[in-house]
């Protein structure tokens, strides 16, 4: 009975969020804590999802903005994608819980700035992301994000790295390496080359 309500809900969820992406193959599933918002002009065109995804976050595409998820990738519940430039995320990523990717500042940098957009209403065009510093976010195939990482506006992380917990990453991370801390380094290179563990699912 149990498992029924839940595909019920996970049904009801695919309804009510498919609308508001593009999707891009079979088995695509949204939850509960799923929240997708289109400000500013942007469209269901702007949110595109691979095959067999898992979108228990929050994404967010502003204006031009474009977020990208490719098969088999998936982004935990509370995390956060936030959008006016463009987020690329591989086939096969995994982002932990409790995430920060955003490709802009969220506000612009100079005070006087900052002051006039105080002093605006909510959503008005002085509110706007498009007026903060942004840049691309790519993030390569077969990476591992973990648990309260943040990850900064013009950031590439090659394929096969990881992020360790906690981290932030504010420079590029070479594939198949690890990165740790505030501000995130390379404790860790050539994780391809370490003792396999062959897993027999199917």
């Amino acid at each position: 009975m149990k498992s029924l309500i839940q595909k019920l809900i996970n049904h009801f969820m695919y309804l009510k969020w498919s609308k508001r992406v593009t999707i891009q193959g079979m088995g695509i599933s949204f939850y509960r804590t799923t929240h997708i918002s289109l400000i500013e002009g942007a469209s269901p065109n702007n949110i595109l999802i691979g095959a067999h995804s898992r979108i228990h976050g929050n994404l967010s595409a502003c204006a031009n903005g474009i977020i990208q998820f490719g098969e088999y990738a998936k982004i935990g519940p509370g995390s956060i994608v936030r959008c006016v430039n463009k987020v690329v995320i591989g086939d096969l990523t995994a982002i932990a819980t409790n995430c920060v990717i955003s490709d802009n500042n969220s506000h612009p940098v100079n005070p006087l700035d900052r002051e006039i957009m105080r002093k605006t209403p909510s959503g008005s065009f002085e509110r706007s992301w498009q007026n903060s510093d942004n840049a691309p976010i790519i993030i390569g195939r077969n990476c591992w994000i973990g648990e309260n990482v943040r990850i900064c506006k013009g950031v590439s992380i090659g394929d096969g790295a990881v992020i360790a917990a906690d981290s932030v990453v504010t420079k590029d991370v070479p594939s198949n390496s690890i990165a740790a801390g505030n501000p995130a380094k390379i404790v860790k290179t050539d994780i391809d080359t370490t003792t396999k563990r062959y897993f027999y699912a199917y």
